[in-house]
């Protein structure tokens, strides 16, 4: 299966969605990561495109979250390692290889920087910097579902500091910032002194 066979899979399942947005930004994390780490960034990027392909249908219950979305896949051919890498991202397989423990780490990454952005005055990434982010992680209150354990778990699952980490995934998410509705809002235009 080719990426813009499994975009428009995922794309049929999620349509212009939240999720769609999330799926996107995991995608662009992961693919960043692989070329950091040599790897194959379409293959790494399709683990992220597809980690929450069944949310349409498992929000109510996640308990089948990724497993219903593992048959999806491999029934559409895709590879193993990518299966068993979005079962891993809700504990449903071990996370043995680095892809998986990529997309676990990138899950709730993705979350907290798209918060960061949203409460920013620009609403977007281009003005977001890591020490911004970091900040935010401070906050237990903001963006309160996203786990941030699992956030600096970069630094043990994939030997990286945070702050490395966060650099990779913001830049990632802000080269996409149209594709992710995180590049703004044009300035009012004030006529007459108003």
């Amino acid at each position: 299966m080719t990426r813009d066979d499994l975009l428009k899979l995922v794309q049929g399942r999620l349509g212009d969605s939240a999720t769609m947005q999330h799926c996107l930004a995991c995608e662009a994390c992961m693919r960043a990561l692989a070329v950091r780490f040599g790897e194959d960034p379409v293959h790494w990027g399709m683990a992220g495109l597809a980690h929450d392909l069944d949310l349409n249908v498992c929000a109510v219950n996640l308990e089948q979250h990724t497993l219903i979305a593992a048959e999806v896949l491999r029934a559409a051919g895709v590879n193993e390692d990518i299966v068993l890498a979005v079962l891993g991202h809700n504990n449903k397989a071990p996370r043995d290889s680095r892809m998986a423990k990529a997309l676990w780490v990138v899950d709730h990454t993705t979350g907290m920087i798209t918060a960061a952005a949203l409460i920013r005055p620009s609403k977007s990434t281009a003005d977001l910097d890591v020490s911004s982010v970091r900040k935010r992680m401070k906050d237990k209150r903001f963006a309160a579902n996203v786990k941030r354990e699992q956030i600096v778990a970069c630094e043990a699952g994939l030997g990286m500091a945070l702050d490395d980490f966060l650099s990779i995934c913001l830049g990632a998410m802000n080269d996409i910032r149209d594709v992710l509705h995180l590049n703004g809002h044009p300035a009012p235009v004030v006529e007459g002194g108003k």
